[in-house]
């Protein structure tokens, strides 16, 4: 029969999660890879990552307290999509997929990210965090590739023969 300290022991390693050390860490390790950024029911920037703020060229205090249309193209943030968006995210719906967002200089930036709302013990959206990685670069070579095929297609005829060269 196992005691205490063995429970304790196996338990913990069956539900590491619950180790604030390993929370810790994970954290730890997210905030090394990936731009995280969380945003308030309504869309307002709590808090951002260092990863982030270096992807859209912005200091901590530029953006706490502004809304995610900081972010999006005017037109965009405009938009009833953009409302049914925030809609979304407020009734703890996730959001996933490919993003055109603006840097602070008002250049592109392409992101892959996802939308999390974060909820209360209730099952209740209390605060979003969006977790990105950049792929402003991908889509760019991706862009050039395109053109360059296109431009082949244009220049190049293609004839057809038959069998008998007909």
């Amino acid at each position: 029969m196992p005691t205490t300290s063995e429970t304790s022991r196996s338990d913990k390693a069956a539900m590491p999660d619950s180790d604030p050390q390993h929370l810790s860490s994970m954290l730890d390790a997210i905030n090394r890879v990936q731009a995280l950024i969380e945003f308030d029911l309504q869309g307002r920037v709590l808090h951002a990552n260092p990863n982030f703020l270096a992807t859209f060229g912005y200091t901590l205090a530029e953006v706490v307290g502004q809304h995610h249309r900081l972010f999006c193209e005017p037109e965009f943030a405009r938009s009833a999509e953009y409302v049914a968006f925030w809609t979304h995210l407020a009734s703890g719906q996730f959001h996933a997929g490919e993003f055109k967002r603006l840097a602070k200089t008002g250049e592109e930036v392409w992101i892959q990210a996802s939308y999390n709302p974060i909820l209360d013990a209730h099952g209740k959206a209390v605060k979003v965090v969006k977790f990105a990685t950049d792929i402003t670069a991908v889509k760019r070579r991706n862009a050039e590739f395109e053109g360059k095929l296109q431009a082949i297609s244009r220049s190049q005829v293609v004839v057809e023969f038959d069998l008998q060269g007909q």
